[in-house]
């Protein structure tokens, strides 16, 4: 073998050699960086699921809620029916409905509860704007 072929042989041999190194460094780094990948997907995975159970419950609260604002609505309006009732009543008597005690006493406790309603109506406005999944 003549010098010029010994010298290209040993190129090729060390030019192998540095090859199969930088592939086995990157196929360590590449196996590296899919579990870290992977690992990453598992925790975003099992967050999301829990994410998504914690809203449906949230949404079945909101729903919860939301009849409770409507039961209560209802009832201050049959207190407010059982009211008028008892004023109409008693006015044609002459009596004033307000000197009774119990209907002084409803009339305040329906204020009360008016201004309660309209406090949660922001609430109830946020839960019914909830996004269904």
């Amino acid at each position: 073998m003549n010098t010029k072929q010994t010298v290209l042989d040993k190129l090729f041999q060390n030019k192998t050699e540095l090859s199969e190194k930088v592939e086995l460094s990157l196929l360590s780094e590449l196996d590296g960086f899919t579990r870290v990948v992977e690992d990453a997907r598992i925790k975003l995975d099992d967050f999301s699921n829990d994410w998504v159970i914690r809203y449906i419950n949230l949404q079945k609260e909101s729903n919860t809620l939301r009849d409770l604002y409507y039961d209560y609505s209802a009832y201050i309006s049959d207190l407010q029916k059982s009211m008028d009732s008892l004023d109409a009543n008693v006015s044609e008597l002459g009596i004033d409905a307000m000197s009774i005690q119990a209907y002084e006493d409803a009339a305040y406790a329906r204020g009360v509860y008016k201004t309660n309603l309209d406090s949660f109506s922001d609430i109830i406005e946020t839960a019914n704007n909830m996004d269904q999944l």
